[in-house]
C-alpha cells in the first residue's frame, strides 16, 4: 500500500492515533506497560510453581523419573514479555482537553465528527 492510500485508510477509520489534535501521555502508556509486564510475570511464575509443585508431587509419590521430565520442562521455561496484550495507547485531546485510550489502526466510529488527519494541511 503506498503512502497516499494509508493516509485515506486513517482518515476512514479516525483513530486518535492519527489525530492532531492528540498528545501522546507516555507516562500513562509507561504505566500500562510495567502493569502488562508485572501480570505476565506472575503468570509465568505461577505456572512454573505450580509445575515444581507436580515434580514434588511425583517424587513424594514414588515416580523419580516423572519427577525429572516436569523438573526439566519446568528450568527450560524462559519468560519472554508479549507487548500484544499491551495494545492500548493513551493521550490528551487538545480539542476536547481531555485523556483518552484508543489502540492504533482499529476504527473508532466515536471520532467520525472530530477527527483531524495529523498530516491535513490547514489553510488560513
Amino acid at each position: 500500500m503506498d503512502k497516499e492510500s494509508i493516509i485515506e485508510l486513517q482518515k476512514i477509520d479516525c483513530n486518535c492515533n492519527d489525530c492532531k489534535s492528540m498528545i501522546r501521555d507516555v507516562d500513562r502508556f509507561k504505566k500500562s506497560l510495567n502493569d502488562h509486564h508485572r501480570w505476565q510475570l506472575d503468570y509465568f511464575n505461577t505456572i512454573r510453581d505450580n509445575l515444581y509443585r507436580k515434580a514434588a508431587d511425583w517424587k513424594r509419590r514414588g515416580f523419580p523419573e516423572k519427577e525429572e521430565l516436569v523438573k526439566r520442562e519446568a528450568d527450560k521455561m524462559k519468560f519472554q514479555f508479549d507487548k500484544k496484550e499491551a495494545t492500548i495507547n493513551y493521550g490528551n485531546c487538545t480539542k476536547f482537553d481531555k485523556q483518552v485510550s484508543f489502540i492504533p489502526n482499529v476504527c473508532q466510529l466515536d471520532t467520525q465528527e472530530c477527527f483531524i488527519h495529523r498530516r491535513t494541511v490547514t489553510i488560513i
